[in-house]
């Protein structure tokens, strides 16, 4: 359920006004995002889901602090990011699974079972390296790629100079270039 920004601006200041039953409205929205960007830092799947639903909790008794200057996804995300952080600090670093995309194809073929088994190999070689990456560097790669935030978006968020956010995301893609060989 996608919202236009003017629709959602509405509905946060309906909210502001004491119409506190359509936060769920921004649940349903937001929530699927905010789960995939705490799933990107915070290893464990039932920790993430509890830091996802914490972010909403907190982002329901701070709605009235949200300015609008940036979007409210950018403002949710934020608040992911350091609530993420924040439970990484306090867990030991863990490896963290990436969600496969596709299935085991049904056509018996053998280019297509070798080109499975390829994909397989790229998930396990992925997943292993981006384990390796620190929680900010791993966030900024899952948040530029899989949520296409924009560096402007990645930097509202980090706190970082959008600068600093295209200087570590290109050194983060070649570290990782050259761990793949």
């Amino acid at each position: 359920m996608q919202m236009k920004r003017e629709e959602e601006l509405i509905l946060i200041e309906r909210i502001k006004a004491g119409e506190l039953n359509l936060f769920n409205t921004l649940i349903e929205t937001h929530s699927p995002k905010i789960l995939s960007v705490v799933r990107g830092v915070v290893s464990n799947r039932e920790d993430a889901e509890e830091v996802a639903q914490d972010v909403f909790v907190k982002a329901y008794f701070s709605i009235k602090s949200f300015r609008g200057d940036c979007s409210f996804s950018t403002w949710l995300f934020r608040i992911a990011y350091n609530m993420s952080v924040s439970k990484t600090r306090l867990k030991k670093r863990e490896h963290i699974p990436i969600e496969k995309t596709g299935n085991i194809p049904d056509n018996n073929s053998l280019k297509e079972q070798e080109n499975y088994l390829d994909r397989e190999r790229q998930y396990k070689i992925l997943n292993q390296m981006l384990g390796e990456l620190d929680v900010s560097d791993r966030f900024l790669i899952i948040s530029f790629y899989n949520h296409e935030k924009s560096i402007k978006d990645i930097a509202e968020i980090t706190g970082m100079s959008e600068s600093n956010v295209k200087v570590k995301l290109h050194r983060i893609k070649k570290r990782l270039n050259l761990l793949m060989g």
